[in-house]
């Protein structure tokens, strides 16, 4: 996302991810935003949900004509 401007994007997790975080945080001695900000990337480049807004141009369908 190498971008110098940035948007703020709040939500809630079930206590149970939201524990799973901050026991990361305790872990790695990142900050929530570092982490949070990095685990968004992870997901908008592997794109599980095969989200075609996160691969513009066409891309997601040359990745599908690539796999078969």
């Amino acid at each position: 996302m190498g971008s110098n401007s940035s948007r703020a994007f709040a939500t809630r997790l079930p206590d149970d991810e939201a524990t799973l975080i901050v026991d990361a945080l305790d872990e790695t001695d990142q900050q929530a935003t570092d982490l949070l900000r990095r685990a968004v990337e992870y997901y908008v480049q592997e794109n599980p949900d095969r989200i075609e807004a996160f691969h513009p141009d066409g891309s997601l369908e040359e990745f599908w004509a690539e796999l078969l």
